[in-house]
């Protein structure tokens, strides 16, 4: 389920919910949430681009959610060989298809 993280409120909720600190004198929220999001990277990656973006991810943007894919497989560079591999394998399955329709 998305979750959206709009203010301090509702980082400092869910950071007592995941047995994380509160945010320390003069921290900012941008800070805040930085740390927070870096702590819960190992635990939920997709809970911590949340925290990072403010935003849930069916509303993160085209760039939050390449960064999002990114991280999961490894990188940029990663995410690019996957889906080179993605297309091919789908146009080896067009091919067969077509064959087999002969």
């Amino acid at each position: 389920m998305p979750m959206d993280f709009p203010d301090m409120n509702s980082l400092m909720q869910r950071a007592t919910q995941r047995d994380f600190r509160q945010p320390h004198e003069g921290e900012t929220e941008v800070q805040f949430r930085a740390v927070f999001a870096d702590f819960m990277k190992p635990i939920d990656l997709v809970e911590s681009m949340e925290i990072r973006t403010s935003r849930g991810w069916d509303n993160m943007n085209a760039v939050q959610t390449t960064e999002m894919l990114s991280q999961q497989v490894g990188g940029l560079g990663e995410l690019f060989k996957f889906f080179m591999a993605a297309e091919t394998m789908i146009d080896k399955v067009i091919k067969e298809d077509n064959e087999g329709a002969k």
